[in-house]
């Protein structure tokens, strides 16, 4: 038998879809443009379930809450049950960035006002 935080069929009920942000396989990195050394915060599956055309794609950060599937055969929950899953994506939701955010090299925020 599986543990409880791994879906045995990977997939969600018609109400329900999964949420990427949930999964052990959404990883975030950074995007960084090499003539500035400027960079913004990306989410992305390393499992490549996240496709532009042909290639990978990525999210930006504050967008994560948005990616869902209805099935995928490498989801793996980071949460122990359906309750602790809601209660990390609430307080994901409180915490994420409203918008893009710009950093500087040094990691502190460009101001673009």
């Amino acid at each position: 038998m599986l543990p409880q935080h791994v879906s045995d069929n990977h997939v969600s009920d018609s109400q329900h879809q999964l949420r990427c942000a949930d999964c052990q396989n959404c990883r975030q990195f950074q995007e960084t443009d090499p003539a500035t050394g400027r960079y913004v915060l990306k989410v992305k599956c390393i499992r490549g379930h996240w496709l532009r055309g042909r290639k990978r794609g990525a999210t930006d950060l504050y967008r994560v809450l948005s990616r869902r599937t209805p099935k995928c055969g490498d989801y793996v929950s980071m949460s122990e049950d359906a309750a602790d899953r809601e209660q990390f994506l609430a307080t994901l939701s409180a915490t994420l960035p409203l918008e893009r955010i710009i950093f500087e090299p040094d990691g502190t925020p460009v101001d673009l006002t």
